[in-house]
């Protein structure tokens, strides 16, 4: 059911606004398939690059697991330090500062390459904090299939976690507005024929009959179009956790009705 009441304001519009500018603002970057068959290759590493990377011993590679860090004790990519929710909340950013003193603390250095997984998707919302703030796309990387493809290519993992040295972090570049979304913007999008609203949760959660836990209330915001963020990834076989290719995404957007204009 859609309430159709006017939206509260509140911080978890945030949430709802990251996912419309992953979806929107950078449509067909997520992939798994051939070479090239993506638009923007940067976005995304292999396990394998991952693993030459660290053979070649990358001084300038940091690598960050998005995961509890229960999950993370029992086994994680070499070198690898630990970030969760409970240091970057789901809704509005956290203060930019904020930010470049946890990456300074956990030794990422303003010109390294990141490389950020989980073992769903949750490293996404860390990316997209990176990205808002300006970090370089070049080097701001997502593991395409998360740590389950590491594991996969039954590559080396670690119990204990590395002792990072502290690094000055700052953000090079002013922050990408584009990337979020305000409330007035979302208002706006519903009166608008050449916006759309994409909402990504579960199909229990768009109709309200069920609610995430710390969601103000159930429903969804009128006129959202729902796709589920896990129809654009492999659900089965070798490549299961990757990312589709970007043909196979657009495809799947557009039998939304949701289409690059």
């Amino acid at each position: 059911m859609t309430d159709k009441r006017r939206p509260k304001r509140s911080r978890r519009l945030g949430v709802l606004a990251i996912f419309l500018a992953w979806a929107l603002v950078f449509p067909g970057t997520l992939r798994s398939g051939p070479p090239g068959d993506n638009a923007r290759p940067e976005n995304l590493i292999s396990a394998e690059e991952l693993k030459a990377m660290l053979e070649r011993k990358d001084l300038h590679l940091s690598i960050i697991d998005f995961r509890h860090q229960a999950k993370y004790y029992l086994g994680h990519i070499p070198g690898a330090v630990q970030v969760w929710r409970r240091e970057i909340p789901p809704g509005t950013p956290p203060p930019q500062e904020r930010l470049e003193k946890l990456l300074g603390r956990l030794g990422v250095g303003s010109k390294h390459t990141i490389v950020i997984y989980s073992d769903q998707c949750d490293h996404a919302h860390l990316w997209w904090l990176l990205a808002y703030y300006g970090f370089p796309l070049d080097r701001l990387k997502l593991l395409d299939g998360g740590f389950e493809a590491w594991k996969r290519k039954a590559y080396p993992t670690q119990l204990t976690p590395p002792r990072p040295k502290p690094a000055t972090f700052k953000f090079p570049a002013e922050p990408r507005k584009g990337l979020l979304a305000t409330r007035e913007q979302v208002e706006a999008a519903m009166a608008s024929p050449g916006a759309a609203i994409l909402d990504v949760r579960t199909r229990e959660q768009y109709l309200g009959k069920t609610t995430k836990e710390g969601a103000a209330r159930r429903g969804r915001i009128p006129g959202a179009v729902w796709v589920y963020w896990q129809a654009a990834r492999f659900q089965e076989g070798p490549d299961q956790g990757c990312w589709k290719s970007a043909g196979d995404i657009r495809r799947l957007y557009a039998g939304r009705g949701l289409t690059p204009d």
